[in-house]
């Protein structure tokens, strides 16, 4: 589900297609994409540096969201789960 304009408002995906979304993005630099359900994708090295970046720009064109300097915390990038709610939170605030 991609966020779309309803009525002037935005309507945001669900926590599943946000979590989809971001699977599939990173699917691409894992070999094998069942490690991405691990805890710690940056702390225990699943994901580097390379990967975070291009998440956080695929964030903010699929979701049309702002990451600002003060969201860069790892807690907010270590997991799936992390990252879904951080997509969520950033899209009702």
């Amino acid at each position: 589900m991609t966020v779309g304009i309803s009525g002037g408002n935005k309507v945001a995906p669900d926590d599943e297609a946000i979590r989809m979304v971001v699977r599939a993005f990173l699917a691409r630099y894992v070999d094998d994409p069942e490690a991405l359900e691990q805890d710690r994708l940056l702390s225990d090295g699943v994901l580097d540096s390379l990967a975070a970046a291009g998440l956080i720009a695929h964030l903010e064109r699929r979701f049309d969201l702002e990451v600002t300097d003060i969201d860069l915390e790892i807690e907010n990038f270590d997991s799936l789960d992390a990252i879904t709610t951080f997509v969520r939170t950033k899209l009702c605030s």
